[in-house]
């Protein structure tokens, strides 16, 4: 078992030192992109609206949820019945809070992903600008050159393609995640805009008194 490992380690080493300098920032992109990636996925994963599943529930259920555990739901409330303006304008708050700062980090990581295969392209280019050179300079090791060239090239392009590639997967569910979340805040938006207006929610407003909104 320990032959074993050491072999692996030997050709793990030995294949970072054949992809040339183009490696380290290979490694640097890899640590940057899926520790923002894993970060992202965690607040999006945990987010209070996306465990609770309102964005499933119907507006009986919903109205039992916040009846049975009303934080931390009751963040995305207001005081007050303001109509359905009102509703319009928190939620429109509330959506300009949560969604802008999460897209924006979704297509910084949709860059960061396509750089990859880039620097693999550019470890191919310069690989094979080693190859010519040994081919035309090279004294006795030409074939070595060549050798060290070709693998240079295949080596970046491979771990480009690595790194990029579950990149994308991971990409994917956040965004999947990211709609989840858009989708939680569409339905509170109806669920309470329905109340607003009487059209047969479960918690019904009584006419003396506005400004209860929540059942207690």
């Amino acid at each position: 078992m320990e032959p074993d490992s050491k072999t692996f380690i030997e050709e793990i080493s030995q294949a970072w030192l054949s992809g040339g300098w183009l490696m380290l920032p290979l490694l640097l992109l890899s640590l940057f992109l899926y520790y923002n990636a894993l970060l992202l996925w965690l607040q999006l994963e945990f987010h209070f609206l996306i465990q609770s599943g309102v964005h499933r529930l119907s507006d009986l259920e919903i109205s039992k949820k916040l009846s049975e555990d009303p934080l931390p739901l009751r963040r995305v409330l207001w005081h007050q019945n303001a109509g359905v303006e009102g509703v319009k304008r928190d939620f429109l708050e509330m959506t300009n809070e949560y969604l802008p700062p999460i897209n924006q980090r979704i297509r910084f990581l949709g860059i960061m992903i396509t750089i990859g295969p880039l620097i693999g392209l550019l470890g191919t280019v310069t690989g094979m600008l080693s190859t010519f050179d040994g081919m035309i300079f090279g004294q006795g090791e030409k074939f070595e050159n060549v050798v060290h060239g070709i693998s240079e090239a295949l080596i970046t392009t491979q771990t480009g393609l690595i790194i990029s590639i579950p990149a994308m997967a991971i990409l994917s569910v956040i965004i999947q995640r990211r709609n989840r979340l858009r989708r939680s805040i569409a339905r509170l938006e109806r669920f309470y805009t329905c109340q607003v207006l009487r059209l047969g929610c479960p918690i019904q407003n009584s006419p003396s008194n506005p400004s209860t909104t929540l059942p207690s």
